[in-house]
């Protein structure tokens, strides 16, 4: 009998990742789920409706299995551009953007965060503003430049 391997490898997410991620998860369990059920059984039944519950229930034991992966990365004050800073960019064509290299599950959540696997995300990490970034991408590379890093200020703790 074959033993059957469990990836116990952390996820690094950063903290409103993590929150973005346990919503999703609540929005499946507390409402998409429930609106679903009085479709699943008797004379309404729906095929359609019983193949979207089989679909989120999939997804939520994806996003929860992530959930239980996952290590909240703390914010930074960096200036370098690390996993989960937030950076602005001016792209080759002169658009700015907002863009946030992180781990490739978090990459979907919303627009601006991009995976590290992706040729962006690779060629920014380690960089400061006012640097130039060649991007090399599988169309050819290009350049963009760093315009901001901010820093997470770091709140005072009174004693």
């Amino acid at each position: 009998m074959a033993m059957r391997t469990v990836d116990n490898t952390r996820i690094p997410l950063t903290q409103d990742g993590f929150q973005l991620i346990l919503d999703r998860v609540n929005d499946i369990k507390d409402r998409q789920l429930l609106e679903l059920r009085p479709f699943l059984y008797g004379p309404d039944r729906d095929e359609t409706a019983v193949a979207r519950f089989e679909d989120l229930l999939a997804d939520l034991a994806r996003w929860e299995g992530v959930l239980a992966r996952a290590s909240v990365m703390p914010e930074s004050s960096s200036s370098t551009v690390i996993l989960g800073s937030r950076v602005r960019i001016q792209l080759a064509d002169g658009t700015r953007t907002w863009v946030r290299p992180v781990h490739p599950v978090e990459a979907a959540l919303d627009d601006e965060r991009i995976s590290v696997d992706s040729p962006l995300g690779a060629a920014l990490l380690g960089c400061r503003a006012n640097d130039d970034v060649p991007v090399a991408a599988p169309a050819g590379e290009w350049t963009c430049r760093v315009l901001d890093v901010p820093r997470v200020r770091k709140s005072r703790r009174s004693k």
